[in-house]
């Protein structure tokens, strides 16, 4: 499932101490789940997805304080600084299977695997707040935005079907902003980006992953070509930049 060589985010512990770049010590910290909710647990425990992201995080990044996802929790999805925990909902999963349901409502399974890819892509957006907050990576602009990037990143760059899901992702926001109703003034003022550029920010960075096998789905999406083209190198200092901020955080 997940990629074993990742030709564009390179990163090697063997190179670094050959050319005498300072190599952190391994960190007892990891990251963990903690299953709160029974109905979250028996839906989706037996497929290992989330067991295989963290141990995927586990096995590429180190922690300065052990991180805890808790599945099933009371709120979010969001990322308590406080208390190191990442808290995926249950009812967040239901949500999204509600709302998928609009795209495919007579197969439950495409329903449910939409929104596992979702989840996924969530998860690693809220590891991207508390890799900010442990390591205290500076962040220009939004770091809402910023973590969209991040999440992305890992997907296309880690999963074998990274970018496919890293577009069911994009999905759920155009699905979200649809049923959202008129904009009011609390849309622009929030810390995240609307919806609608959440989307096509995502979808950018896909097509700019691999143009060739995604140039269909910028013309599909209404992405004009210019725009199409500066999405692969936005991309690409989308991987490079955290490719560098990200070092003192990889093992």
């Amino acid at each position: 499932m997940i990629k074993i060589v990742v030709a564009t985010l390179l990163w090697t512990f063997v190179v670094a101490l050959s050319v005498g770049v300072p190599v952190f010590a391994a960190s007892h910290s990891k990251m963990h789940i903690e299953w709160s909710d029974e109905e979250f647990a028996a839906e989706l425990k037996s497929s290992e997805v989330f067991q295989d992201a963290v141990d995927f995080i586990n096995d590429t990044f180190r922690f300065e304080r052990p991180l805890v996802l808790q599945l099933g929790a009371d709120d979010g999805p969001l990322y308590d600084p406080q208390k190191d925990v990442i808290q995926m909902p249950y009812e967040f999963y239901q949500q999204v299977i509600t709302l998928f349901a609009q795209l495919e409502p007579d197969d439950e399974v495409i329903q449910k695997e939409y929104a596992v890819d979702t989840l996924l892509h969530t998860l690693f957006h809220e590891y991207g707040h508390a890799v900010i907050d442990q390591f205290d990576i500076p962040v220009l602009g939004r770091e809402e935005d910023a973590v969209d990037g991040l999440a992305s990143v890992l997907l296309i760059e880690y999963y074998d079907n990274g970018a496919e899901m890293a577009i069911n992702a994009a999905e759920l926001f155009a699905l979200e902003s649809d049923d959202r109703g008129s904009l009011q003034e609390e849309d622009f003022w929030d810390e995240h980006s609307l919806d609608e550029q959440r989307y096509y920010s995502t979808l950018c960075h896909v097509v700019g992953s691999d143009p060739e096998q995604y140039g269909e789905l910028a013309e599909s999406a209404g992405i004009s070509e210019e725009r199409a083209e500066s999405c692969i190198f936005e991309y690409q200092q989308l991987v490079d930049d955290w490719d560098k901020l990200l070092a003192p955080a990889r093992k």
